[in-house]
Protein backbone atom coordinates (compact mmCIF):
# COMPACT_ATOMS: atom_id res chain seq x y z
CA UNK A 1 0.00 0.00 0.00
CA UNK A 2 1.32 3.44 -0.94
CA UNK A 3 1.18 6.22 1.69
CA UNK A 4 1.46 9.99 1.31
CA UNK A 5 2.33 12.31 4.17
CA UNK A 6 2.55 16.04 4.80
CA UNK A 7 5.69 17.63 6.24
CA UNK A 8 6.49 21.37 6.48
CA UNK A 9 3.60 22.32 4.16
CA UNK A 10 4.79 19.86 1.53
CA UNK A 11 3.09 16.70 0.34
CA UNK A 12 5.56 13.81 0.23
CA UNK A 13 5.30 10.27 -1.03
CA UNK A 14 4.33 7.82 -2.11
CA UNK A 15 6.13 5.58 0.39
CA UNK A 16 5.55 1.95 1.25
CA UNK A 17 4.20 0.71 4.58
CA UNK A 18 7.72 -0.21 5.66
CA UNK A 19 9.13 3.19 4.72
CA UNK A 20 6.37 5.03 6.61
CA UNK A 21 6.88 2.81 9.66
CA UNK A 22 10.61 3.60 9.60
CA UNK A 23 9.88 7.34 9.33
CA UNK A 24 7.46 7.10 12.27
CA UNK A 25 9.98 5.15 14.35
CA UNK A 26 12.74 7.67 13.64
CA UNK A 27 10.52 10.66 14.37
CA UNK A 28 10.77 12.03 10.83
CA UNK A 29 6.98 11.67 10.65
CA UNK A 30 5.22 12.67 13.86
CA UNK A 31 1.81 11.94 15.34
CA UNK A 32 0.49 15.30 14.13
CA UNK A 33 1.71 14.92 10.54
CA UNK A 34 -1.13 14.29 8.11
CA UNK A 35 -1.19 10.98 6.20
CA UNK A 36 -3.30 9.49 3.42
CA UNK A 37 -3.53 6.26 1.45
CA UNK A 38 -5.89 4.98 -1.18
CA UNK A 39 -9.25 4.14 0.40
CA UNK A 40 -9.15 6.92 3.02
CA UNK A 41 -11.77 9.66 2.46
CA UNK A 42 -9.48 12.46 3.64
CA UNK A 43 -6.11 13.25 5.20
CA UNK A 44 -5.80 12.42 8.91
CA UNK A 45 -3.20 12.98 11.62
CA UNK A 46 -0.98 9.90 11.77
CA UNK A 47 -2.00 9.29 15.40
CA UNK A 48 -5.66 8.96 14.40
CA UNK A 49 -5.02 6.18 11.86
CA UNK A 50 -5.55 2.93 13.81
CA UNK A 51 -3.04 0.88 11.85
CA UNK A 52 -0.34 3.49 12.55
CA UNK A 53 -1.33 4.49 16.08
CA UNK A 54 0.39 1.56 17.77
CA UNK A 55 3.79 2.66 16.48
CA UNK A 56 3.52 6.32 17.48
CA UNK A 57 4.37 7.59 20.96
CA UNK A 58 1.58 9.63 22.55
CA UNK A 59 1.84 13.22 21.34
CA UNK A 60 -0.48 16.14 20.91
CA UNK A 61 -2.31 15.88 17.62
CA UNK A 62 -3.12 18.91 15.52
CA UNK A 63 -3.42 19.58 11.83
CA UNK A 64 -0.51 21.48 10.31
CA UNK A 65 -1.18 24.62 8.35
CA UNK A 66 -0.67 23.03 4.95
CA UNK A 67 -1.72 24.63 1.65
CA UNK A 68 -3.81 22.63 -0.80
CA UNK A 69 -1.72 20.40 -3.03
CA UNK A 70 -1.78 20.21 -6.80
CA UNK A 71 -3.57 17.15 -8.05
CA UNK A 72 -2.37 14.61 -10.58
CA UNK A 73 -4.51 11.67 -11.67
CA UNK A 74 -2.68 9.25 -9.31
CA UNK A 75 -2.23 11.67 -6.40
CA UNK A 76 -4.22 11.60 -3.20
CA UNK A 77 -6.95 14.17 -2.64
CA UNK A 78 -5.53 17.53 -1.66
CA UNK A 79 -5.16 18.03 2.05
CA UNK A 80 -8.11 20.19 3.10
CA UNK A 81 -10.30 19.06 0.22
CA UNK A 82 -12.58 17.14 2.58
CA UNK A 83 -14.98 18.50 5.17
CA UNK A 84 -13.71 21.79 6.51
CA UNK A 85 -13.20 22.45 10.19
CA UNK A 86 -14.98 25.67 11.07
CA UNK A 87 -15.95 27.39 14.25
CA UNK A 88 -18.50 29.61 12.51
CA UNK A 89 -21.46 28.21 14.44
CA UNK A 90 -19.65 28.73 17.76
CA UNK A 91 -18.90 32.35 16.91
CA UNK A 92 -22.43 32.93 15.58
CA UNK A 93 -23.89 31.43 18.75
CA UNK A 94 -21.85 33.73 20.97
CA UNK A 95 -22.62 36.87 18.94
CA UNK A 96 -26.34 36.04 18.79
CA UNK A 97 -26.31 35.33 22.52
CA UNK A 98 -24.85 38.77 23.22
CA UNK A 99 -27.35 40.49 20.91
CA UNK A 100 -30.27 38.59 22.47
CA UNK A 101 -29.19 39.56 26.00
CA UNK A 102 -28.78 43.23 25.11
CA UNK A 103 -32.15 43.46 23.35
CA UNK A 104 -33.98 41.42 26.01
CA UNK A 105 -33.35 44.34 28.36
CA UNK A 106 -35.06 46.78 25.97
CA UNK A 107 -38.63 45.85 26.90
CA UNK A 108 -41.37 45.39 24.31
CA UNK A 109 -39.27 46.65 21.44
CA UNK A 110 -36.48 44.19 22.20
CA UNK A 111 -38.69 41.10 21.96
CA UNK A 112 -38.82 41.31 18.17
CA UNK A 113 -35.03 41.08 17.89
CA UNK A 114 -34.13 39.26 21.08
CA UNK A 115 -36.30 36.16 20.80
CA UNK A 116 -35.13 35.02 17.33
CA UNK A 117 -31.51 35.79 18.23
CA UNK A 118 -31.79 33.84 21.50
CA UNK A 119 -33.33 30.84 19.75
CA UNK A 120 -30.64 30.86 17.04
CA UNK A 121 -27.89 31.22 19.67
CA UNK A 122 -29.15 28.09 21.42
CA UNK A 123 -29.58 26.15 18.16
CA UNK A 124 -26.16 27.05 16.69
CA UNK A 125 -24.35 26.48 19.97
CA UNK A 126 -25.98 23.09 20.47
CA UNK A 127 -25.23 22.03 16.89
CA UNK A 128 -21.60 23.07 17.27
CA UNK A 129 -21.25 21.16 20.54
CA UNK A 130 -22.53 18.01 18.80
CA UNK A 131 -20.09 18.53 15.91
CA UNK A 132 -17.22 19.01 18.37
CA UNK A 133 -17.99 15.65 19.99
CA UNK A 134 -17.16 13.89 16.73
CA UNK A 135 -14.29 16.19 15.66
CA UNK A 136 -11.62 16.83 18.31
CA UNK A 137 -10.16 19.65 16.20
CA UNK A 138 -13.21 21.75 17.15
CA UNK A 139 -12.82 21.25 20.90
CA UNK A 140 -10.84 24.46 21.30
CA UNK A 141 -13.88 26.47 20.18
CA UNK A 142 -16.37 24.99 22.64
CA UNK A 143 -16.15 28.05 24.91
CA UNK A 144 -17.89 30.49 22.56
CA UNK A 145 -20.54 27.87 21.75
CA UNK A 146 -21.28 27.26 25.44
CA UNK A 147 -21.38 31.01 26.11
CA UNK A 148 -23.84 31.52 23.27
CA UNK A 149 -26.13 28.76 24.54
CA UNK A 150 -26.06 30.12 28.09
CA UNK A 151 -26.72 33.72 27.00
CA UNK A 152 -29.50 32.54 24.69
CA UNK A 153 -31.25 30.69 27.52
CA UNK A 154 -30.82 33.67 29.87
CA UNK A 155 -32.36 35.98 27.25
CA UNK A 156 -35.28 33.58 26.76
CA UNK A 157 -35.79 33.49 30.54
CA UNK A 158 -35.73 37.29 30.78
CA UNK A 159 -38.24 37.57 27.95
CA UNK A 160 -40.54 35.09 29.69
CA UNK A 161 -40.28 37.03 32.96
CA UNK A 162 -40.98 40.27 31.11
CA UNK A 163 -44.02 38.77 29.35
CA UNK A 164 -45.40 37.28 32.57
CA UNK A 165 -44.84 40.62 34.32
CA UNK A 166 -46.78 42.51 31.66
CA UNK A 167 -49.63 40.02 31.86
CA UNK A 168 -49.68 40.11 35.67
CA UNK A 169 -49.68 43.89 35.92
CA UNK A 170 -52.22 44.12 33.10
CA UNK A 171 -54.47 41.73 35.01
CA UNK A 172 -54.04 43.76 38.21
CA UNK A 173 -54.81 46.97 36.33
CA UNK A 174 -57.94 45.41 34.88
CA UNK A 175 -59.03 44.19 38.27
CA UNK A 176 -58.48 47.61 39.85
CA UNK A 177 -60.49 49.27 37.10
CA UNK A 178 -63.34 46.79 37.62
CA UNK A 179 -63.56 47.62 41.33
CA UNK A 180 -63.36 51.37 40.77
CA UNK A 181 -65.99 51.49 38.09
Amino acid sequence: MQWYYSKNATQLGPVTDEELRAKLASGEVTASDMVWKDGMPDWKPAASVPELGVMIPTQAVGAPNDPAYQQSPNAPPAYGAGPQVSAGKATASMVLGIVSLVFSLCGCYGIVISLPCAILAVVFGTQFKKEAESNPMLAAQLGPARAGVIMGWIAIGLLLLFTVGIMFFGFLGGMTGAFNG
